[in-house]
């Protein structure tokens, strides 16, 4: 987020951009983006606009760790309000949270435009492998000590291959070229490859 936004209005005004440019970029694409186009929905100048995101690349950055920080807020949540639970029954409530995150457009969107701009927009690729950083840590520590004769290293490859499966469901969902494969199909053998991972030595 830009250092503008440091303010109580600073802020609402800064989160009101991004809220603006996820529905834009969820709806339009990347190509259908634009500083402007934020602007002109928010009934705001561009000028106004480029105080908080200097250009349409500050913007989806910061856009993508908005979306990311509001995820991982959902997942304090939950947490928080399992903390008698069982680290098992903690986990599966957390994937069902995934995949009911990723069926929203504002974030199923925002995911599958930046994958797609990953192959040919450097700072896309970056955008991406910071995400896959920060999931593999959070995926990691909720997995960690659910059986213990799986080592620590073993349990890192783990939650990796789990983000992978992740962004690859996001993937397969975008094309949605094989009528054969229902999404309830993928999630649910998304939701058996994430429980095998975590416990099965």
């Amino acid at each position: 987020m830009s250092t503008h936004a440091t303010t109580d209005k600073g802020h609402i005004r800064s989160q009101e951009i991004l809220r603006t440019a996820q529905a834009i970029l969820a709806a339009e694409g990347y190509a259908g983006l634009s500083m402007r186009s934020v602007a002109t929905q928010l009934g705001i100048s561009l000028s106004t606009v480029q105080h908080y995101y200097t250009n349409k690349e500050a913007l989806v950055e910061a856009l993508l760790i908005y979306v990311m920080d509001n995820y991982q807020a959902a997942v304090a949540q939950v947490m928080n309000a399992m903390s008698d639970k069982s680290q098992l029954e903690r986990f599966t409530t957390i994937v069902d949270l995934i995949l009911l995150e990723i069926r929203r457009p504002e974030t199923f969107g925002v995911l599958a435009e930046i994958y797609a701009l990953s192959n040919r927009l450097p700072f896309a690729a970056r955008l991406i492998d910071a995400v896959y950083a920060r999931e593999r840590k959070e995926i990691f520590k909720l997995i960690y000590g659910l059986e213990p004769k799986i080592s620590k290293s073993e349990y890192k490859l783990r939650a990796a291959m789990i983000v992978v499966q992740i962004h690859g469901l996001v993937s397969q969902l975008a094309q949605d070229n094989d009528p054969s494969l229902s999404r309830k199909q993928l999630e649910q053998a998304a939701r058996q490859s994430f429980l095998m991972l975590a416990t099965r030595a």
